[in-house]
């Protein structure tokens, strides 16, 4: 029987996505529409996974009371109401559903630019009134107008292909994404200054962050085009809202169409009240479609289906995702990664500061990213124990601790495609582990520049010694005396007489008296034994 889990949508969500979430077979599903702080840090304990909107916020007092959550989903783009850095600290996965209102958010921001530019909401306004005032609500054209769309993800996209099909020229910003992964929009790439400078509309599709909090801000009003128009559909705080004000109230600004705001329901003293003919201001509309509501709903109830059956994490924020057709061809490379973190931890002398990641071959196509994480989380397990460390919390452990992570990749040879290799530095020496998969799995086929091959798996007594005669005969009668079988053996060396390697799988744990019979010899440089 399969695993139940229990999930709490503590907003509102679309019948649609309770239902996927009640079909699966998997999930006790608690709906409640709305929650209250007190109610959400009193109830939350019990649930392994958690849906929610805007309302609901994910802070680290709720966490602390969150002690069997695996997943947070929130039902749409923004994130701002979960502390993501305390979600990873908590092991706590957390997804959003980008995809469902991208063409509702956009077109949003269409509308907004078409009522900016045609003064449609006053000219409303003023009929309603019994007013016939044709000539006081002359607008402009948009055909031939230049917009500029700052944040090229979904929505932004999105918005591109419609104001092309309006005509318009169409400059472009996205510093966060390669260019050569934008050429099929066929718009002009150029930077954030020249951008605000050409513009005629500037309509931004960016999360609010460090770096986009503030593009238009009282610092820089001088660099926009004189009567630009400014557009926000994406996250309040982008554009200031005092530097709106000061621009319309100078001519700088023609007009400003907002969907978003730095404080929702904002102040009364929100500053872009009062300029009835400036500005276009709606109550966060963006998601504000049946069809979106029911997207977001389905991706979101898809989403957490598939985290909770399968590990897969689509849209996460804090976890390393892989599509299905990735993992399947990584999914071995993901538990060698995992266990050669572990072998690093046993067998490294000294404290490792650096990670050194060289992958070759085929691989090299896909994201490989989890694969670090996945390594990252075997290393930590040692010392931390495994209940401890996933691959959530296991890059926030790294970091704390001070161990660094580079990564490479190169074509492999013919005889060698596929290939990991980890370099660690730091303690008393470095030492690298080669590894590939083949027809038997995850294998380490080298340390330290010596060709050694097994499977890094069960009980390893793992052997730095002099290239003396006689070692393998004393290591087997040591072994041999205390009841312990040999599975296989392996030794290699670099030079005659130097210091060689030997690996020994045995069918059981070797007891600390034996490493110690074994380190008294004086052909023995290091013995460990490793868990695998």
């Amino acid at each position: 029987m399969a695993e139940k889990y229990k999930v709490l949508i503590a907003d509102n969500l679309d019948a649609d996505g309770v239902e996927i979430l009640k079909a699966s077979g998997i999930i006790d599903v608690d709906y409640r529409k709305k929650t209250t702080k007190e109610e959400l840090l009193e109830i939350i304990g019990q649930f392994d996974g958690l849906i929610i909107r805007s309302a609901t916020k994910v802070n680290a007092e709720i966490l602390a009371k969150a002690d069997k959550l695996k997943v947070v989903i929130r039902a749409g783009v923004g994130v701002d109401n979960i502390d993501i850095p305390a979600c990873s600290q908590k092991g706590v996965v957390v997804m959003n559903a980008p995809a469902g209102n991208s063409v509702s958010t956009a077109e949003q921001a269409i509308a907004l630019m078409f009522a900016l530019a045609r003064k449609t909401p006053q000219a409303d306004a003023s009929m309603k009134q019994k007013q016939w005032e044709k000539t006081k609500f002359n607008g402009t054209q948009l055909s031939g107008k230049t917009v500029g769309v700052i944040g090229l993800g979904r929505i932004g996209k999105e918005f591109v292909k419609r104001a092309k099909g309006l005509q318009m020229t169409v400059l472009g910003f996205d510093p966060f994404i390669p260019k050569e992964n934008l050429s099929s929009l066929q718009i002009e790439l150029t930077s954030l200054e020249d951008l605000l400078k050409r513009s005629d509309f500037i309509s931004v599709h960016t999360p609010l962050s460090e770096t986009t909090k503030g593009i238009v801000s009282l610092d820089n009003l001088d660099r926009l085009k004189d009567g630009v128009y400014l557009i926000n559909a994406a996250r309040g705080g982008i554009f200031d809202e005092a530097a709106i004000r000061a621009g319309i109230e100078t001519g700088k600004i023609a007009g400003a169409g907002l969907d978003v705001f730095a404080q929702e329901p904002p102040p009364e003293d929100m500053p872009l009240y009062g300029l009835d003919e400036k500005v276009v201001l709606t109550p966060h509309l963006g998601a504000s479609t049946d069809e979106a509501q029911l997207e977001v709903a389905r991706e979101t109830a898809t989403s957490m289906v598939e985290y909770l059956r399968t590990g897969t994490a689509r849209n996460s924020l804090n976890f390393p995702t892989l599509d299905a057709e990735e993992m399947d061809v990584l999914s071995d490379w993901f538990t060698l990664a995992e266990k050669i973190g572990s072998f690093s931890a046993q067998s490294y002398e000294g404290a490792i500061k650096q990670v050194e990641f060289e992958f070759s071959g085929d691989i090299t196509n896909l994201n490989l990213t989890p694969l670090e994480t996945a390594y990252s989380k075997g290393l930590l397990s040692v010392a931390m124990g495994a209940e401890m460390v996933n691959l959530v919390n296991a890059p926030v452990f790294m970091k704390e601790r001070g161990v660094s992570i580079v990564s490479s990749k190169k074509s492999g040879t013919e005889k060698e495609n596929n290939m990991m290799r980890v370099i660690l530095r730091g303690g008393e020496e470095e030492m690298s582990i080669r590894s590939t998969v083949n027809f038997s799995g995850g294998t380490v086929i080298g340390v330290n520049g010596m060709a050694l091959e097994f499977r890094p798996a069960g009980n390893i007594l793992f052997v730095r010694n002099r290239d003396v005669p006689k070692v393998v005969g004393e290591i087997g009668t040591i072994l041999g005396d205390a009841g312990i079988n040999i599975a296989s053996l392996q030794l290699s060396r670099v030079a005659k007489g130097g210091i060689a390697l030997t690996v020994v799988e045995v069918d059981e744990e070797v007891p600390e008296e034996v490493l110690s019979t074994l380190r008294a010899k004086d052909f023995i440089v290091t013995a460990r034994n490793i868990r695998l």
